[in-house]
């Protein structure tokens, strides 16, 4: 992937021609750490910025952040640049005052829904996506040229050294373009006056290097909102004819088997603006410019034109059936589609599971640890939708949940796909990730999901993925699954405990709701997987839950857990806590 690397942001937190360095790297926790001035971050770390503060925090990458080490190609492609440790380089002025607020002119759900989008404008579109892109990799290109930070050779080399070395990289046409000259490098016979002299040129042509890096990264940023625009209107697109994009995507994933990505397809396009929304400022014109219903019209399945699919192919095999047959059956005849088009169906509905997947990863991407978004958690869109007789509130949480809901009572699907296809099981992965973006240390959206029976439907999702079922056989993808499930419980658990509102009362429904005999039970079943680390968190999870779930009462249900000894030494640790608390509360019956 192309990057500006990290002088190109250390340029940016200075206007000074003379740099010193004097930076100090950070150790990296699971905590959010604010950056001072000078620090420098290691590799691998979560990055955002807020422009119009200029504050940067850093943190290690989540456990429950999904794994975006496929993308390595897609990223190839991306249309924001980033340093070597992933920071968004941002210019620090903020423009979103010239950005035109889209609020009145966003299309309704119910509209899209029923819009229809000619094949000339279906081509049209993608055209504009392809121009897009490449217009995107001609620019990432120019800035390449620029790239001026080979490799950090020498920790102790003074500034001097450090912007010779980094400028004696580049290629001698470089210098020939900006009409300068580097100097020859000194000797030890250098005098006083030809140090002097060597030092004078070469911070003159750093500092005009820096003002043509912090030029072309303007311009390049300046494009930044008319790409979050087109990755809307690419999802309207999607929304008016979404029959015609998931044949795309089928096809595309046939054709395309070297992974390359031309943002040609819904699929590609939500995986980039995913990529766009990890920084503050794309997030909060995403939302001001009204793509955020958009993100939350994908999570619906009628939307996606399943159901129009599965009737066309109904009717067509009709058609074939021999009429005279039928008026002697009274027209009872069972119709059956062929493995051909069951497997065409089967594929669509894993495309639209993909689909909303994505959608989710971008939701969660978008609005977690960022306490500015708590409100679009319960932003209600009963007026967008086309069926909502009864008048309740519709957001972003009661759709999953939704999902979730009927999923666990009637089968996630009509073509009699299984319950553990890997793919749903990616995209119910993606779907409780949202939900725990949307829900951790947000209160008011945490007793929203109390009051719809958030907590029970979420066991109900973990039981019927477990039920009759040998947990330590489940596919892999299930178990982090019902591992993010039951984590995410607890997460909501402790967040109420610690952080009570004024009202004891609904605090002390919502923690009752997450102590149930079921949720009591579930990390246990989880221990028995056998992973160390789904060991260790389910521990944790134990010693959370003993304050309220009286294990004590059946200590012989966990005697296997109990004197269970590991090789594991943290194992072994939560486990000595988790006795001692039992036997504690033991004495006290």
């Amino acid at each position: 992937m192309i990057v500006l690397l990290s002088f190109l942001f250390m340029c940016y937190t200075s206007y000074s021609p003379f740099l010193t360095v004097h930076a100090k790297e950070i150790v990296a926790t699971n905590e959010w750490q604010k950056l001072e001035e000078g620090d420098s971050i290691p590799k691998g770390l979560h990055v955002r910025m807020d422009i119009e503060t200029g504050e940067k925090w850093v943190k290690l990458l989540d456990e429950d952040e999904p794994d975006t080490s496929t993308k390595a190609t897609q990223e190839e492609t991306k249309s924001s640049a980033s340093t070597s440790h992933g920071l968004m380089v941002q210019d620090e002025k903020n423009e979103k005052n010239n950005v035109q607020k889209l609020h009145d002119s966003t299309v309704k759900i119910t509209q899209l829904a029923n819009a229809e989008l000619s094949s000339d404008a279906s081509q049209k579109i993608t055209s504009q996506l392809l121009a897009q892109s490449q217009r995107e990799q001609n620019m990432k290109e120019s800035i390449a040229a620029l790239n001026d930070f080979t490799a950090d050779e020498s920790i102790n080399e003074s500034d001097l050294d450090m912007m010779y070395r980094t400028l004696s990289s580049l290629p001698e046409e470089e210098l020939v373009n900006m009409d300068m000259q580097l100097p020859a490098r000194l000797t030890e016979d250098s005098s006083d006056k030809e140090k002097m002299m060597f030092e004078v040129q070469v911070r003159a042509i750093w500092s005009a290097r820096q003002q043509l890096l912090k030029k072309m990264e303007e311009e390049y940023l300046a494009d930044v909102t008319d790409i979050i625009q087109e990755r809307i209107e690419s999802i309207k697109n999607y929304l008016g004819d979404p029959m015609t994009h998931i044949r795309q995507v089928m096809k595309a994933e046939v054709k395309d088997k070297d992974g390359s990505s031309s943002l040609s397809t819904i699929v590609e396009v939500l995986e980039d603006l995913e990529f766009q929304l990890t920084d503050l400022d794309n997030a909060r014109d995403f939302h001001d410019m009204g793509g955020w219903p958009l993100l939350v019209a994908l999570l619906t399945d009628s939307i996606h034109g399943l159901e129009f699919e599965i009737e066309q192919a109904v009717s067509v095999q009709a058609k074939s059936l021999d009429i005279d047959q039928m008026n002697k059956t009274d027209g009872s005849m069972t119709i059956e589609l062929s493995d051909d088009v069951l497997d065409h169906l089967r594929e669509y509905q894993r495309v639209m599971w993909k689909i909303q997947g994505i959608a989710c990863w971008c939701m969660g991407t978008a609005v977690k640890n960022v306490f500015e978004f708590h409100s679009w958690a319960v932003e209600d869109f009963s007026s967008l939708m086309a069926q909502n007789a009864s008048g309740d509130i519709v957001n972003v949480i009661t759709i999953l949940l939704n999902k979730l809901h009927s999923e666990s009572t009637v089968g996630p699907s009509i073509l009699d796909i299984s319950m553990d296809d890997v793919d749903l099981q990616v995209r119910r992965k993606y779907e409780v990730y949202a939900l725990g973006s949307l829900l951790r240390g947000n209160r008011e959206a945490i007793d929203y999901f109390g009051s719809v029976n958030g907590p029970s439907i979420l066991f109900d999702m973990f039981d019927y993925l477990t039920k009759d079922q040998d947990i330590t056989r489940l596919d892999k993808a299930t178990l982090k699954l019902l591992e993010k499930v039951v984590i995410l419980s607890d997460d909501l658990l402790m967040d109420v405990k610690l952080h009570p509102s004024e009202d004891t009362k609904r605090d002390h429904a919502l923690i009752e709701a997450f102590v149930t005999r079921d949720w009591c039970d579930a990390p246990f079943k989880m221990y028995r997987q056998g992973s160390i680390s789904i060991q260790r968190r389910m521990l944790e999870i134990l010693i959370h839950h003993a304050p309220f779930c009286n294990y004590q009462v059946e200590m012989s249900k966990f005697e296997s857990i109990l004197n269970d000894d590991s090789d594991d030494e943290d194992v072994n640790n939560l486990r000595k806590t988790f006795q001692e608390m039992v036997k504690s509360a033991a004495d006290e019956l």
